[in-house]
């Protein structure tokens, strides 16, 4: 019935990586400045703050 491309499985992985990623990083005080947190994407170079929506929308890019 259904079929799941490797590719959709490893997304799917990716995804949870990121949100893991995400839950770790809102407990380490140093990653959070005002209700905003270190992005680590290749553009920010963890060296912005931003909000953990745009954090996640810069990882999920990363991983497409």
């Amino acid at each position: 019935m259904y079929q799941v491309s490797p590719k959709g499985l490893h997304m799917i992985d990716y995804c949870n990586e990121v949100e893991s990623f995400i839950n770790y990083t809102l407990f380490n005080p140093k990653n959070i400045s005002g209700g905003d947190i270190s992005c680590l994407c290749k553009r920010c170079k963890n060296k912005k703050f931003l909000n953990l929506d745009v954090v996640i929308m810069h990882l999920l890019q990363k991983g497409s």
